[in-house]
């Protein structure tokens, strides 16, 4: 559960709300898109393919499976650069790497390949995460906020999340990227 700081002033989403929210954000986007990931370990409300195929030990038919759903994201990232949007991905990683993390790692690797700016943040493994100061969300220029809520569970498995438009959360969310931004590296560094 994201902190009640944050929560102050937003409406509760169920997943259809989210992505509806999303959609109506992303129409009014004029600058920047920041997004936080700070779960060691996530589950797709639909059972994922590619993170089946990954879990089993075949390789070839998760990337695949990955290229095909990154081609899904391709208008998204065509219009980022058609509109020329500051757009990146902060992702908190422990080490060692959790399995999910390892998937979605050879799913960034596509997905940089297709233009998305992927910046990693190591944390120590003692950092329980997500915290009081970091946890999943997205920013939306200074406008709006979508924070995700990934129930009570310990597989984060996404079960809606909040919309706010209250500027102090949203200064305070764009504050705490802006701080993890300037202590990040490139995905490329990362991966070596």
């Amino acid at each position: 559960m994201p902190p009640a700081w944050a929560l102050a002033g937003s409406m509760r989403l169920n997943v259809d709300g989210f992505g509806a929210a999303f959609t109506d954000a992303w129409s009014r986007i004029e600058s920047r898109f920041l997004k936080l990931e700070c779960w060691q370990a996530y589950r797709e409300r639909e059972a994922s393919e590619s993170q089946a195929a990954y879990e089993r030990g075949d390789l070839q038919t998760a990337r695949e499976l990955l290229r095909r759903e990154a081609q899904a994201d391709r208008p998204l990232y065509e219009d980022v650069q058609k509109r020329e949007i500051e757009y990146a991905r902060i992702r908190l990683v422990q080490e060692p790497l959790t399995v999910y993390l390892e998937y979605e790692l050879l799913s960034y690797r596509i997905r940089a390949e297709m233009g998305e700016n992927i910046e990693i943040v190591v944390c120590a493994p003692s950092l329980r995460l997500p915290d009081e100061r970091y946890f999943d969300y997205l920013l939306f220029d200074r406008h709006t906020a979508l924070i995700h809520d990934y129930g009570s569970g310990e597989a984060g498995l996404q079960v809606g999340g909040w919309v706010t438009h209250e500027p102090a959360v949203i200064a305070a969310l764009e504050a705490t990227v802006e701080a993890l931004h300037w202590n990040a590296i490139s995905l490329s560094d990362y991966l070596g």
